[in-house]
Protein backbone atom coordinates (compact mmCIF):
# COMPACT_ATOMS: atom_id res chain seq x y z
CA UNK A 1 0.00 0.00 0.00
CA UNK A 2 0.92 3.32 -1.33
CA UNK A 3 1.28 6.08 2.44
CA UNK A 4 -0.09 9.28 1.53
CA UNK A 5 -0.79 12.41 3.60
CA UNK A 6 -3.43 15.44 2.59
CA UNK A 7 -1.96 18.29 2.84
CA UNK A 8 -4.66 21.31 3.74
CA UNK A 9 -3.78 24.85 4.49
CA UNK A 10 -6.25 26.51 6.08
CA UNK A 11 -8.86 23.87 5.31
CA UNK A 12 -7.71 24.50 1.81
CA UNK A 13 -7.03 21.14 0.43
CA UNK A 14 -3.91 21.95 -1.65
CA UNK A 15 -2.11 18.49 -2.07
CA UNK A 16 -0.72 15.20 -1.58
CA UNK A 17 2.51 14.13 -0.07
CA UNK A 18 3.20 10.86 -1.41
CA UNK A 19 6.10 8.69 0.31
CA UNK A 20 8.39 7.13 -2.59
CA UNK A 21 11.61 5.32 -2.10
CA UNK A 22 13.22 8.96 -2.22
CA UNK A 23 11.42 10.53 0.35
CA UNK A 24 8.35 12.14 0.02
CA UNK A 25 6.97 13.55 -3.65
CA UNK A 26 4.59 16.74 -3.48
CA UNK A 27 0.92 15.84 -5.60
CA UNK A 28 -0.47 19.38 -6.36
CA UNK A 29 -4.66 18.91 -6.49
CA UNK A 30 -4.75 23.32 -6.35
CA UNK A 31 -3.70 25.62 -9.30
CA UNK A 32 -1.92 27.58 -6.68
CA UNK A 33 0.76 25.23 -5.33
CA UNK A 34 1.07 24.01 -9.43
CA UNK A 35 4.78 24.49 -9.10
CA UNK A 36 5.60 22.21 -6.17
CA UNK A 37 3.86 19.07 -8.14
CA UNK A 38 6.65 16.25 -8.35
CA UNK A 39 8.88 17.94 -5.47
CA UNK A 40 10.56 16.07 -3.22
CA UNK A 41 10.26 16.32 0.54
CA UNK A 42 12.08 14.48 3.41
CA UNK A 43 8.95 14.69 5.38
CA UNK A 44 5.11 15.26 4.81
CA UNK A 45 5.17 18.13 7.37
CA UNK A 46 8.00 19.78 5.05
CA UNK A 47 5.62 19.26 2.19
CA UNK A 48 2.79 21.08 4.27
CA UNK A 49 5.14 23.86 5.31
CA UNK A 50 6.29 24.65 2.06
CA UNK A 51 2.90 24.21 0.52
CA UNK A 52 1.73 26.77 3.03
CA UNK A 53 4.75 29.59 2.31
CA UNK A 54 3.23 29.60 -1.32
CA UNK A 55 -0.19 29.67 -0.63
CA UNK A 56 0.59 32.66 1.83
CA UNK A 57 2.77 34.32 -0.75
CA UNK A 58 0.08 34.17 -3.66
CA UNK A 59 -2.73 35.71 -0.91
CA UNK A 60 -0.15 38.35 -0.30
CA UNK A 61 -0.25 39.18 -3.94
CA UNK A 62 -4.09 38.64 -4.01
CA UNK A 63 -4.09 35.73 -6.68
CA UNK A 64 -6.15 33.66 -4.21
CA UNK A 65 -8.89 34.71 -1.35
CA UNK A 66 -8.28 34.46 2.55
CA UNK A 67 -9.64 31.36 3.40
CA UNK A 68 -10.12 33.67 7.20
Amino acid sequence: MIASRPVDIGGRFVGVAVAGPQGWHFKAIDPVVDDLDGASFPTPAEATRVARLVVERARQHNQIPSTH
